[in-house]
């Protein structure tokens, strides 16, 4: 059953907790919303309270009818640890959450005690996911937006079933949300700050992925102490293209940590 926190500005953000253990926080992407994360539980509750939470404009959290940035996700981040009074926990992300967790992870270097990022990058522009979605005529169904979304950032065409049926954009947005959604991903550069993460970190990409290659996995690994890099043979939805493979590795680093 899905909890809320109200930040400073009064937005309120949906989160659930499961399994019982050593605490992870997973930040999911754009567009997307934290029942992405329902093929990970299963590992994942093994050994380990998990706490997944919406981005505001997305999933249950409030939607909000005014442009947001990449700073207000952060802060809700931060509010959110806070609030749940997490320390010494995992921080799992990936894309657009993977940008929150990196910024997080250098305020608070200290509360972590592994940090993956999944297809991410140390800095971009402004992303041009909205105007490219637009220029596509994207459809209005949320169905047809949904499947254009995963054929836009998977490479296998013939597996599209079993990415509909996972829980990626489970919530799906109204087009006025999405498109909100979309440009709240601000450029960013943390280029400077990554050094301040002291804790085990994964990164992985995806080879083929149209957002963020490989080399902007490989940059991250440049600025981060402690990290190690992870290439699938995906494109931007690894975690649900590869599930196999990608949970195995995610699964050995956790549990390696946690020794």
């Amino acid at each position: 059953m899905s909890e809320y926190i109200t930040v400073k500005d009064g937005t309120r953000i949906s989160y659930d907790v499961h399994g019982e253990g050593s605490p992870i926080l997973l930040i999911h992407g754009v567009t997307d919303c934290k029942e992405t994360y329902d093929t990970d539980l299963p590992f994942l509750t093994k050994n380990h309270r998990v706490y997944r939470y919406d981005l505001r404009g997305h999933g249950a959290s409030d939607h909000p009818k005014h442009p947001f940035t990449l700073e207000n996700h952060i802060e809700d981040a931060l509010a959110v640890i806070s609030k749940l009074n997490l320390h010494n926990f995992v921080l799992y992300s990936g894309s657009l959450g993977s940008y929150i967790a990196e910024a997080v992870a250098t305020k608070i270097p200290q509360d972590l005690s592994g940090l993956i990022l999944n297809v991410s990058a140390a800095h971009n522009p402004a992303s041009a996911l909205a105007d490219t979605a637009k220029n596509d005529n994207i459809p209005l169904d949320k169905v047809e937006r949904r499947d254009y979304w995963i054929r836009h950032l998977t490479i296998d065409k013939d597996n599209i079933k079993q990415l509909t049926d996972s829980g990626f954009q489970k919530n799906s947005l109204s087009p006025e949300d999405e498109d909100r959604a979309l440009r709240s991903i601000t450029a960013f550069d943390f280029r400077n700050e990554l050094p301040k993460i002291t804790c085990p970190t994964l990164i992985t990409s995806g080879l083929y992925d149209p957002v963020n290659g490989p080399s902007k996995g490989i940059e991250i690994q440049k600025y981060i102490p402690n990290a190690c890099f992870v290439v699938f043979k995906s494109g931007h939805l690894q975690r649900l293209e590869m599930p196999t493979a990608y949970h195995h590795v995610v699964d050995d680093f956790i549990e390696t940590i946690a020794r």
